[in-house]
């Protein structure tokens, strides 16, 4: 369990409408080229993970590596151990809204870099970003064709 996990989930907007008007070719080498855009902006954090796109959305995770589960693990048995406790959760805190201010700031980027493309329909790409937060479950799902997917009432808001 992912606890405090940021969520975006960027898609173009007037997608639905451009893609009934092109072909499926020119739809699909459309989102290859914006989605490599995209991915080379999660590749500049390393707290940044991308699940998945869904059709004209692109799922982003951020901060998926953070253990939250090890919060208690970090403690010694000496005197100070209550100083290295509130230490370890305000280092926690602060690796959380990192994570957060990561995935607002991709936010951004996805924008910027939109407005430098043209859909297949000759109009100017836009797209609608946001980012929730929450808890997730994270895991590999089915043994043919697997796909590791996030549950979670999170994931359903930030879509």
């Amino acid at each position: 369990m992912s606890l405090f996990t940021p969520l975006s989930f960027p898609d173009i907007v007037g997608f639905t409408a451009m893609s009934q008007s092109c072909s499926p070719y020119e739809v699909m080498q459309f989102l290859h080229v914006l989605f490599s855009k995209f991915d080379r902006l999660v590749d500049l954090d390393s707290r940044l993970w991308k699940v998945e796109t869904i059709g004209d959305a692109f799922m982003l995770a951020a901060g998926l590596s953070t253990d939250d589960d090890d919060d208690n693990n970090d403690h010694d048995d000496d005197d100070d151990g209550e100083e290295k406790s509130v230490m370890g959760s305000m280092k926690k805190r602060a690796e959380k809204a990192s994570c957060a201010m990561a995935a607002v700031s991709f936010g951004k980027a996805v924008l910027d870099e939109a407005s430098n493309h043209l859909m297949p329909n000759g109009k100017e790409c836009q797209i609608r970003a946001g980012v929730h937060t929450g808890d997730v479950c994270s895991g590999v799902v089915g043994s043919r064709m697997p796909r590791y997917c996030l549950f979670g009432d999170t994931v359903n808001t930030a879509s």
